[in-house]
Formats: C-alpha cells, sequence, structure tokens
C-alpha cells in the first residue's frame, strides 16, 4: 500500500497553455479560477470526521475546527511555472515562421513565459531569475512556516512569497493571473500542445534550432542543445515534488516530428507540400487507407515508392491518378484541391485540417507524430530515449522527471544529459489533468472512455464513440438535422454542423462543444482581427460557423472546441494519474468546477489529516500492526529521529514493489533509499489525536471517518518522497 507523499507538500505545477489565435476566452477563464486554485492548494479545506463534510479551510491546520481534519497536507512549498503550445514551424519555410524578435510568438521553444500584456509587453518582478538565467516561475516558500524550517531564500532562483511585507498569496495569485493573460493568443496555429510539456520536463537533449540543408528538398537537422531551457528546467524541477501538468487547449496536438523520414517532418506543416499543387492541399492516401488498418495504406506523394506489404507501385494506385472526391477537374491528380467555397468538400483540403488522430493517416497515408504513446511513457518510465534515439524508441537516457540532479546546461555532452542519478519520485507522483475539447458530460467521472475516443482508437476502431468527438470536415452522422445538411437549429452540446468551407482559414473542422462568451466579440474591430470566427466574407453565411449571432454573423458570440483526441489519449493512458474536463465551460462558474475537481482528485492522493489504511491490516497477538511505514529519505544510515534501518525481509518487498512499478523486474539499481518510520502508539483500540508535535512518526487513529485504520505522519517529519506500507501479505 503505497500513501500520500510525506508532509508539507512541495508541488512543481507546469501550465501548458495553448497560444493560437482562438484561445483568449479560455485564457481569461482560466486566469479568473486561478484565485480560488491557488487558495485551496496553499489553504486545504477542513473536513468532517464524522459527516465527511467540507468547510473552508481555517489555514491553522483545521486546528479551530471542532473534530475535523484537513482534507489534504497544505503545499508550503510550490513552483509555478508556464509554457506555451508555440513551438515554431518546425522546419517549415512558409508557416509559423519567426522573425528576429518573434513579436507575434511564433516559436516559445518550451521555455517558462515571463512576460505580461502591454505594450511593450512587460515582466513580472518576482518570476525574474536572482542570478540572471533560468528562472521564469513563481515561487511560494514562506519561510517562517515551520514546515519550511531549514531552507533559505537563495536555494530558489526567483524571488519567493509567503511573507511580509505584501500579502502573500493574493499577490501571488494576481502575478500568476498575469502571467496566464500574457501567453496571450498570437502564437503558431500548428500547436505543439503535448510536445512542449515534454520538451520541458522529459526530452534529455532538447535541440536549440532546426536547420535544413541544401538538398531538394531540404531535410531538417536538430542542431545544439538549449542550455538555456535546460537551466530553467533544474531551476523549476525538484528530484522530491508532486509534478502537475495543467494542460489548457481547445485543438488536436499539431506538431511533427521533424525527423520523420529521415528529416521531413517539416513537409507536413507546409502550404506547399513538396510536389504538390499547393495552397495548402495535402497528397491523397492510396486506395488501402480508405480501409480501416490496413497496413498497406501509403501516400500518393512517394509515387516512385513502393507499398509496404504488396510491393506495388503507389505511383499506379488508382487514389493517385484521379482527383479526390469524385471531382470532375482537379489541380493534380493524386492530391487534394485547395479548399474554397466553391471546392466540393469531399476533395477540398487546407492545413488547417492536416492534424486530426483520427483520420491524418487515412486521408494522406502517412503519419509525421510523434505516437502518442511516448508522452505517456515519459510520465511513467524512468528511462527515454535521446533525441538521436527517437525513431527506435531505445530508452537510452534517465529520464529527467526522476533525476536527483538535473544538469544546468553548463555541460551538453552525451553523458552529462544522459546518465542522471534517480531521485525520489516515481510515477504515481506525476499527474496530467486536461481542460479540452470534449463535451462536459463525456468528461464526468467515471469517464466512459470508449464514447470519448472509441473502442481502440489507436487501430482506428472508433466504434461506440460520441458523435461530437468524431473528427471530421464534413457534417457527423448522427448529428445533422433531418432533411438540411446544415440545421439552422442548436445541437445543444456543438451549437449544430456548419459548412467547413466558410471557415476563415479555408477548411475546418467540425466542434466538440461550443459554449456562450461571457462578453460577445466584435470580429470587426482591428483588435480582434486575428482573434475572431466570425470576420471574412465566407463566415457571413447562414451555414457557417455556430458561433455568430445570427441577426449580425461579424459578432462572435460563442467559444468553441475542437476535438482534442491525442490530449485525452494521454489523460486515458495516465489512468490515476490523469484526469479531464471540458474547456467549454456550462455557466458562469467558468473553469472553477474543473480546478476543483482536480484539487480533489490530487487531494485524495495526497493523503489528509489520515490516510484510511486496508480494513484488513493484520495484527500480531498483543494488537501491534503486522506492517512497516517506510519513508524515501536522504539519510543513508536512518540514523535520523524517528528512523531505523528496515528488516531485510521488508526492504526485499519494497525492491520488488518499486522496480515492477517502474518496469525493472530485473534488478532494482534505480530503488530509492528506504527507512522505517518509528510507530508513536500502535493496537487496534489507540486513539492519538494528534500527530503534528514530536520526531517524525506515524500513529494510527481508531475509528474515525469511517475508516478501520486512519494512519497519519507527523507533519514535522522532514521527509522525501513517498511513504509506503508494507505489510506480510
Amino acid at each position: 500500500m503505497t500513501l500520500s507523499p510525506a508532509s508539507p507538500l512541495k508541488v512543481d505545477l507546469l501550465l501548458a497553455i495553448d497560444n493560437s489565435s482562438s484561445m483568449a476566452d479560455k485564457q481569461d477563464l482560466l486566469a479568473a479560477a486561478i484565485p480560488t486554485f491557488v487558495h485551496r492548494l496553499l489553504v486545504p479545506r477542513c473536513v468532517d470526521l464524522t459527516t465527511h463534510v467540507a468547510v473552508p479551510g481555517d489555514g491553522a491546520g483545521c486546528s479551530t475546527v471542532r473534530n475535523s481534519a484537513l482534507e489534504y497536507p497544505a503545499v508550503s512549498d510550490l513552483h509555478i511555472g508556464i509554457v506555451s503550445s508555440s513551438l515554431g514551424g518546425g522546419g517549415s519555410l512558409d508557416v509559423c515562421v519567426e522573425n528576429a524578435s518573434d513579436t507575434t510568438h511564433q516559436n516559445d521553444h518550451a521555455h517558462l513565459l515571463n512576460r505580461t500584456l502591454g505594450t511593450p509587453e512587460g515582466t513580472v518582478k518576482n518570476a525574474r531569475p536572482t542570478d540572471g538565467n533560468g528562472g521564469n516561475f513563481l515561487a511560494w516558500l514562506p519561510l517562517s512556516d515551520k514546515n519550511n524550517a531549514g531552507k533559505e531564500a537563495a536555494d530558489v532562483n526567483v524571488t519567493i512569497y509567503g511573507d511580509a511585507p505584501f500579502e502573500p498569496e493574493t499577490q501571488f495569485a494576481a502575478d500568476l493571473q498575469s502571467l496566464v493573460a500574457g501567453v496571450q493568443e498570437r502564437g503558431c496555429g500548428l500547436e505543439g500542445q503535448l510536445e512542449s510539456w515534454y520538451r520541458f520536463l522529459i526530452q534529455p537533449d532538447p535541440w536549440d534550432h532546426i536547420e535544413l540543408n541544401t538538398n531538394v528538398p531540404p531535410r531538417a537537422t536538430l542542431v545544439d542543445v538549449d542550455a538555456t531551457l535546460l537551466k530553467m528546467r533544474k531551476d523549476f524541477l525538484r528530484p522530491d515534488s508532486i509534478v502537475v501538468i495543467l494542460q489548457l487547449t481547445d485543438e488536436e496536438d499539431s506538431w511533427s516530428d521533424p525527423m520523420w523520414l529521415n528529416g521531413y517532418g517539416w513537409t507536413n506543416r507546409t502550404m506547399n507540400f513538396p510536389g504538390g499543387p499547393g495552397g495548402g492541399a495535402g497528397p491523397r492516401g492510396t486506395t488501402e487507407c480508405d480501409q480501416s488498418g490496413n497496413a498497406d495504406c501509403s501516400s500518393c506523394a512517394f509515387p516512385g515508392s513502393a507499398k509496404p506489404i504488396s510491393k506495388q507501385l503507389i505511383g499506379s494506385d488508382p487514389n493517385c491518378n484521379a482527383c479526390a472526391g469524385a471531382a470532375t477537374g482537379c489541380p493534380q491528380v493524386g492530391w487534394y484541391t485547395p479548399a474554397s467555397p466553391t471546392t466540393p468538400i469531399a476533395a477540398a483540403d487546407g492545413i488547417n485540417v492536416r492534424y486530426a488522430q483520427q483520420t491524418t493517416r487515412a486521408r494522406y497515408g502517412f503519419d509525421s507524430q510523434f505516437p502518442i504513446q511516448r508522452y505517456i511513457d515519459g510520465l511513467t518510465l524512468p528511462t527515454v530515449p535521446d533525441r538521436d534515439h527517437e525513431s527506435t524508441a531505445q530508452r537510452n537516457c534517465t529520464n529527467p522527471l526522476f533525476v536527483e540532479d538535473l544538469p544546468d546546461g553548463s555541460d551538453t555532452t552525451q553523458g552529462a544529459l544522459c546518465n542522471g542519478k534517480f531521485g525520489t519520485r516515481i510515477p504515481r507522483m506525476v499527474f496530467y489533468d486536461l481542460i479540452g475539447g470534449v463535451p462536459n458530460a463525456l468528461a464526468a467521472t467515471p469517464v466512459d472512455w470508449t464514447k470519448v475516443v472509441g473502442q481502440d482508437p489507436e487501430h482506428g476502431l472508433l466504434d461506440g464513440i460520441d458523435p461530437h468527438m468524431r473528427q471530421s470536415i464534413a457534417p457527423r452522422a448522427g448529428l445533422e438535422a433531418p432533411g438540411s445538411t446544415y440545421s439552422l437549429g442548436s445541437d445543444a452540446v456543438s451549437g449544430r454542423e456548419w459548412n467547413t468551407l466558410t471557415s476563415i482559414v479555408g477548411i475546418d473542422l467540425q466542434y466538440a462543444c461550443t459554449f456562450a462568451l461571457p462578453t460577445p466579440r466584435d470580429c470587426t474591430a482591428p483588435e480582434n482581427a486575428s482573434a475572431c470566427d466570425c470576420s471574412g466574407a465566407a463566415t457571413l453565411s447562414a451555414d457557417g460557423p455556430p458561433l455568430c449571432d445570427p441577426q449580425n454573423r461579424t459578432m462572435q458570440t460563442r467559444g468553441k472546441a475542437y476535438p482534442t483526441i491525442r490530449e485525452l489519449r494521454v489523460a486515458q493512458g495516465l489512468a490515476e494519474q490523469g484526469a479531464i474536463a471540458s474547456i467549454c465551460p456550462t455557466d458562469a462558474s467558468g473553469y472553477a468546477p474543473a480546478m476543483d475537481a482536480f484539487i480533489d482528485k490530487l487531494g485524495a492522493a495526497f493523503g489528509g489529516g489520515g490516510q484510511c489504511a486496508d480494513a484488513s491490516l493484520p495484527h500480531d497477538a498483543h494488537g501491534n500492526p503486522l506492517c512497516t511505514l517506510l519513508v524515501m529519505t536522504s539519510d543513508a544510515s536512518c540514523s535520523g529521529p524517528g528512523l531505523s534501518v528496515p528488516p531485510p525481509d521488508v526492504l526485499q518487498a519494497f525492491d520488488r514493489m518499486y522496480a515492477a512499478e517502474l518496469g525493472d523486474a530485473s534488478s532494482c539499481a534505480t530503488c530509492p533509499h528506504v527507512c522505517a518510520l518509528e510507530e508513536l502508539e500502535s493496537g487496534p483500540d489507540s486513539v492519538v489525536a494528534d500527530c503534528s508535535g514530536g520526531p517524525p512518526a506515524w500513529c494510527d487513529l481508531h475509528p474515525q471517518a469511517g475508516c478501520a485504520d486512519l494512519i497519519e505522519v507527523s507533519r514535522s517529519a522532514q521527509l522525501l518522497g513517498e511513504q509506503v506500507l508494507m505489510c506480510p501479505y
């Protein structure tokens, strides 16, 4: 049985925020929810031990609230940083190209962001690195808190919050709101939502930039190592903290592996795909691509190559010798037609629909994106590939998420970046929370994943999926109105199906959900020119986006989200470590309910004024528990207060459990050091009312909060990592 990390809690929270052109309304909603979110982390609620009802926290460990305990230990050491979804064009010469100063933020490099709205843009003073390098995050560390005894402001490369002269929590939350607003919505429209946090937290050797060689077409090369990112990572990410990624996005993850097909990943991110007609039109898939899961599916972009199974010449395939969508004419056979309001929808293509996990391979005959499992593995496995081993998935580097002492960028040799010693964090201390494109009803707990992503999305089997979660440019079966392709009526979830050829980007996808904007947006106003869905002649049509006021179609009254399938599948793959919520709020409360639900789930993992143990915990003849509470600690000799060397059989049991969890059952070279923690009082009838004083220890409380055994660890215990209750089952 694994219990919560030792109190006090240390948390590193990374906000991964989409900064493409449709995100301003969602960023505002996130910013509005931040003060309450921060308060619940720092001042947990009190839970009545009889009724289990939660009431506001008292800021004093619930000592003034009778018969109550904290819902989880307060966070007394907190880092919060932000990365955006903009990673540039990935080598593309005509999409998401950054200028010298990158004032539109086409490439934020997965660096932690310290910018605020304004002309010129500003920064948050306390997020600046105190040594001039790294930093760019907020740190809550009240040194007056007894839980932070022995820590110093100099330990953190930013200015800490939590003590006088200003009211600390209010200022901390206000500065975080400023940073969220500073992410803005002018970034790259082909977003790297998953890659941004993977690059910052996990990639052992993040590249500095991409160069194209002189081949025709050119191949990409990943050049140098981003030392700035490495320094930010080292400053932000502690080896023994709980890590939480909170992702906010309204669109599918749209990043290509730059080294796909030996350096041609950029081709899927360009308006002028090599060999094609241009205008954003991509190549057709061969006839096998019309059959779900056919391994011979290939792309008409490579007519001189052979299909992988049949070895037939791709160029001889019927699809590669005809126009798409049975069109009577097209710019080039074997390719789609650049989208326009007059292009048949089955023949139309554009870069805005280039990335859709359900349709990309069938549509184009290839998929240039990283496997979704790569991101799940990055949050759960002790080793990951460096960039030279991505194609073979050879995990040759220690995962930075689990490294004790991260490199600071001063040494970028392979050994320095890949051979780090394991720290005390283990996978169940890492969480992924998504506010994304999914209807509210489908995000409700427990999640029916078949309705969200289909029966077997990895192999293209979408049986059982809710129609709102299908990625489609055409109206979806079950959502069109009878007798009318584009109903002017209302669908309570997505508004209605619409003519995606009336999109301002040429062609678009149907929506997963829509929601009422708190304040309608005038799309004729200059300040909204690049961030409005109801501008341009095409959108004025009555069958255009269901986001515009029917009486004034240049006024946007609703926000939107597409099915964010890849992000949702990461949350699904994380199981209990993942959580989802809809980016389409149902009322004025915005994202507050979603953020509350995330904290509730984290709190259950953190543990509270006690953690329920198994009711069948064995006891000896004298009523003493036959279990040992192990703690991960830096005290290798187990000579500290309350600590002792565990019995050999207990250590062996722990090593087996830990090695199995990390997928390394053959040895336990990566297992952390553990010590046994002294028990204050034992026996099935013992009651210890307060475990907060004295040396580190643990006690069991009987019977409270409906638990047969309620285990509490002394709040004064300065311990690392997790607590694991080892019992002779």
